[in-house]
């Protein structure tokens, strides 16, 4: 159970932070030195470079239709509404159209610097001379002419030409790369003061000029709910970038301008052509429109209307009204003709004739009278047939009347059908006249609204091309930062010190990742897993390499741990015997010797008996740290002769040491292998177990000779030794594979020499010792000292 807990203890080894920190530090003067070359690098490129300046202003688009003027048309005098869309004003800023008058306006495309030993500057306002390009203007947008001139006295030369050595004079024309032009210098320039000084003259294609100002100029809204647009760029000359964003506001406030004068110009001529032919056309719907009504007989087709109804109704009546006394005339002539007995005929029939009533009425009279003759009088009285007589005329006369009345109403009759038909006919043709008409005056309506449209539109053209003001409003002209956008020197030095401490970072870190030895139990705990680690004994500079009694040192400290710690795997003895342990490594140089002395020293300060058999026969090392020589009789002779007895090989109390014996190898054997494998080694073993506390056997590395696996089955415990820095990675799957095979029993590891070579491991272990062992053996140890000060320490060693 306890082994079971020692394993699980080391397995769990967390990643120590420290420990990694310190595995770099080692090689703090490289961090320092790569530090300071590269930020002392980046300071000279600071001071060499020339330093860019962001230049900004702020204008406030104003929306054109809230300074449009527009004439009323629903009895309320407003102002049109409309949002600015500031994308397209963005763009119109940038395009190159714009630029370029920029450009020409400025004349960008030419430039002048001073050469300078690591850079050249740009002038831009005191420019001591200016050039004048004498090819036209269109073969100059698309050329690129350079060239230097040193001033000189008298004039100037041109640098790198075919004639460096001729000085041409100011105002001279002359030819550079065949384009003609004249340098003249400026008012005020003191030639004196600029001899043997050089400049750079440049002229540029305007594409690739405006091209490059559209790139570096940015143009953004401050704010989505603000009209504010913010115009930036970043150059290196201040008072260059101060004009050309000047310039390109003014540009911009012209062009806008210029577009809307120009539609209220073109409105205004489109309306007065179109005015003519607006007349024209009014002036033949009239005439149309004239010469309908003069032929349709028409005035106004309402009170036509009204005539034609009232005609028609008053012909219907007439028609009824005649065709009503035809039928009253032919029943008055009806009743006169039936009537034989002449008797009184019916008046007030409603028959309209005057002629007709007055016979009937005379008629009627005559009748009375002789009705009331024949009262007094007989049938055959004269005077009574006197007034038949009479009667009969009457009658004659009545239907004489009659007959003619009757042809009088057949005549009206005709005539009243006749006008009867011809106010049905006009009455019948109002609608159709209506809707000429109706149409006739809609085109007229069309066009007079038309007409006034245009003249009104022509009114407010003409206003707003009086009132044209300003589509923008100037918040800030340009004015450039004091503090360079770049090179940003804070940026770069942190950048200088990043990289100035991760190349050597990358190049430890690399050499760690080619590194192909161990040097921690945490690379053995990877490797084997859930092998178990007993102790690790650190790296000895001093002369003496042995341990002794009440050795307070990290030496004796470490094997006193290797002491403690193998009590917990040694196997439980059913009998009182002593342990036997084998000590091995994998290959030579390991430290299997010095770790099987130290360690039979170390059991020996317990007042332990111990063993210790150099059974390495092939490269025998105990004698060299025992001072004897090595062809004293050892173990070579008792496993040799069969009458040597093994205690007659026996050295006692080796170095003045009491409880620790020691056989040594001997004389080198040809074969090593035979002589361990014939059982007498397993005789002394067995013997010493009963004499011994502890029997510790030296045998070669495993992987060279088979002489330790011959040895393994002998012993209850193997130590396997693992040197820090030394044993390459690759071989320690051998001793794995042998433990889980089963022929090394009860394996453990023990790391040897530990801080050899890397000053972080050796600093890492040399603290942990001092901290968790120190204290209590020793008041100068470093255990009580604070991080900080260990820290310190690290670097005076």
């Amino acid at each position: 159970m306890e082994n079971i807990q020692f394993e699980s203890q080391e397995n769990e080894s967390p990643l120590n932070i420290l420990n990694q920190l310190f595995r770099y530090l080692r090689f703090w003067y490289w961090f320092l030195l790569s530090a300071l070359v590269c930020l002392l690098t980046v300071n000279y490129y600071l001071n060499h470079t020339l330093p860019v300046y962001e230049t900004r202003a702020n204008i406030k688009i104003i929306d054109d239709s809230k300074n449009t003027f527009v004439l009323p048309t629903t009895g309320i005098t407003g102002f049109g509404k409309s949002k600015v869309n500031l994308d397209n004003q963005i763009e119109v800023l940038k395009s190159h159209r714009l630029l370029a008058q920029v450009s020409e306006s400025l004349n960008l495309t030419t430039q002048y610097y001073t050469i300078g030993y690591f850079n050249n500057v740009e002038i831009w306002k005191k420019r001591p001379f200016a050039v004048n390009w004498l090819d036209s203007r269109l073969s100059m947008e698309e050329k690129n002419v350079s060239f230097e001139i040193e001033i000189v006295p008298g004039g100037y030369k041109v640098i790198n030409s075919d004639d460096n050595e001729k000085v041409y004079s100011f105002g001279s024309v002359q030819k550079i790369e065949g384009v003609p032009y004249s340098l003249s210098l400026q008012v005020g320039t003191q030639l004196e003061k600029l001899l043997e000084r050089k400049y750079l003259i440049r002229h540029l294609a305007q594409s690739s000029v405006v091209i490059g100002l559209s790139n570096s100029l940015k143009i953004v809204n401050s704010n989505e709910n603000s009209d504010i647009l913010n115009i930036s760029l970043a150059g290196g000359n201040k008072d260059k970038s101060e004009a050309i964003i000047n310039e390109l506001i003014k540009q911009f406030d012209i062009d806008g301008l210029t577009d809307r004068r120009l539609v209220s110009e073109r409105t205004i001529e489109f309306v007065n052509s179109r005015f003519k032919s607006l007349e024209r056309e009014l002036d033949s719907i009239e005439t149309n429109k004239a010469s309908y009504k003069q032929n349709n007989e028409l005035t106004f087709i309402e009170s036509d209307a009204a005539t034609a109804t009232t005609g028609k109704i008053a012909s219907n009546n007439d028609v009824f009204q005649t065709e009503t006394q035809i039928e009253l005339s032919k029943l008055l002539e009806q009743t006169v003709r039936s009537d034989k007995k002449l008797n009184l005929l019916p008046t007030n029939l409603g028959v309209s004739n005057g002629n007709v009533n007055g016979l009937i009425n005379d008629f009627n009279m005559v009748v009375l009278e002789r009705d009331r003759l024949s009262v007094s009088a007989g049938e055959n009285n004269p005077k009574i047939k006197i007034l038949n007589s009479k009667l009969i005329e009457l009658q004659k006369n009545i239907l004489g009347s009659i007959k003619t009345y009757q042809q009088e109403l057949q005549t009206s009759l005709s005539q009243n059908n006749y006008i009867k038909r011809t106010n049905t006919q006009k009455f019948s043709s109002i609608p159709v006249n209506e809707k000429i008409l109706n149409s006739i005056e809609r085109q007229r309506a069309i066009k007079e609204s038309l007409y006034i449209l245009l003249l009104q539109k022509r009114e407010e053209a003409a206003v707003n091309l009086a009132i044209t003001s300003s589509s923008l409003k100037v918040v800030d002209y340009a004015m450039t930062n004091a503090n360079p956008i770049a090179p940003k020197k804070s940026v770069f030095y942190l950048g200088a010190l990043f990289i100035g401490l991760f190349i050597p970072f990358l190049i430890i870190y690399i050499g760690f990742l080619l590194d192909d030895k161990l040097h921690t139990k945490e690379d053995i705990l990877k490797l084997t897993k859930s092998k178990i680690i007993l102790s690790e004994v650190p790296h000895i500079n001093a002369d003496t390499k042995l341990t002794s009694a009440n050795d307070r040192s990290l030496l004796g400290e470490s094997f006193r741990i290797l002491r403690t710690n193998l009590t917990y795997i040694f196997p439980l003895q059913k009998e009182k015997k002593g342990q036997t342990l084998m000590v091995t490594s994998t290959i030579k140089g390991e430290g299997k010797t010095f770790t099987a002395l130290n360690l039979s020293i170390s059991f020996s300060t317990m007042n332990k008996k111990v063993l210790l058999i150099g059974a390495d026969m092939r490269n025998p090392q105990l004698h060299n740290y025992l001072n004897v020589k090595k062809s004293e009789i050892g173990l070579q002779n008792y496993l040799h002769d069969l009458n040597v007895d093994w205690h007659t090989t026996v050295k006692k109390k080796m170095n003045g040491i009491d409880n620790l014996d020691v056989i040594l190898s001997g004389a080198i054997p040809p074969n090593p292998a035979e002589l361990l494998s014939n059982g007498r080694l397993e005789t002394l073993l067995n013997e010493a177990k009963e004499e011994y506390d502890f029997v510790i056997v030296d045998t070669p590395p495993t992987l060279l000779v088979t002489d330790t696996l011959v040895i393994s089955h002998l012993v209850d415990t193997t130590l396997y030794v693992v040197r820090a820095d030394f044993t390459p990675k690759n071989i320690l799957e051998f001793s794995v594979d042998l433990s889980n095979r089963g022929k090394l029993r009860n394996m453990a590891y023990v790391i040897n020499n530990v801080g050899s070579n890397y000053k972080g491991y050796n600093y890492s272990y040399k603290y942990s010792y001092a901290y968790g062992y120190g204290y209590g053996y020793d008041d100068t140890d470093n255990g009580e000292k604070s991080i900080f000060k260990r820290f310190l320490s690290f670097f005076k060693r």
